[in-house]
């Protein structure tokens, strides 16, 4: 049984994020082009016969609104998949550009390293600091927050955990690198988690529900549909994959 599930894109993206999970991921096809995605069928009926209706749309190591067939792919989806719930996984560049497109989601999660122009060229390539209250302010759905902590942005976290409660945000997770479990538990200052989720600490933080995800700790079983058609079964994406 999976709790969810992942269609992963592939190919050039519009920032250079040095740690990227693709960088330690094999080589894989650029499919931004490609409609259906290869495997699709397949992974579908997979879908249908765990019962999964949770599915999110992302890249290994480029951002999914720069597929081509964004919304067809959307519409075959709900089609395929009786009552699945689409969540969008993005850096949030395009979302604006492609905000009728963002809109058809269920919910989406936002990547946002930092507020700050410095911090942004050294975490992504780009001292372009994300237009997140006008993001927020257009969309029609649900949206996340997801935070890498890294050296560079550690000491910006409060600012941006009050930019996420200030714009009325009611869901953020600040990710773990692999091996940076300590780092984790220092984040709140010792705080109390509210509850537990799939082995991660879940915060309360007046309205702003904080996860802190450690992959390393996560027990949460999904579905991965990579670009070259591969499926497996892996959560904390990895070179070795199962056809």
């Amino acid at each position: 049984m999976c709790d969810f599930a992942n269609i992963l894109f592939s190919g050039r993206c519009n920032l250079r994020c040095p740690d990227c999970i693709g960088r330690s991921l094999e080589s894989l096809p650029d499919n931004l082009r490609c409609f259906p995605p290869r495997g699709l069928s397949r992974f579908g009926r997979l879908l249908v016969q765990h019962g999964v209706t949770q599915l999110t749309v992302t890249g290994t190591n480029t951002d999914p609104q720069l597929y081509r067939h964004e919304a067809r792919l959307a519409q075959r989806l709900r089609s395929l998949v009786p009552g699945v719930r689409l969540n969008l996984h993005t850096n949030g560049l395009l979302a604006l550009r492609k905000i009728e497109c963002f809109n058809s989601y269920d919910r989406a999660t936002i990547s946002l390293p930092s507020l700050q122009p410095e911090t942004c060229l050294t975490m992504t390539g780009s001292a372009r600091v994300l237009p997140l209250s006008r993001i927020v302010r257009a969309a029609r759905i649900p949206i996340k927050i997801s935070t890498l902590v890294t050296q560079h942005n550690l000491g910006q976290i409060p600012e941006i955990i009050e930019r996420c409660r200030a714009l009325g945000l009611r869901r953020m997770v600040l990710r773990l690198r692999p091996g940076d479990g300590a780092l984790g538990r220092s984040l709140l200052d010792g705080r109390r988690p509210t509850r537990w989720f799939s082995g991660n600490p879940v915060h309360d933080l007046d309205g702003l529900e904080l996860t802190i995800w450690d992959f390393d700790r996560s027990t949460l079983r999904c579905l991965n549909l990579y670009s070259d058609g591969t499926i497996d079964t892996e959560y904390r994406l990895q070179q070795g994959r199962a056809a």
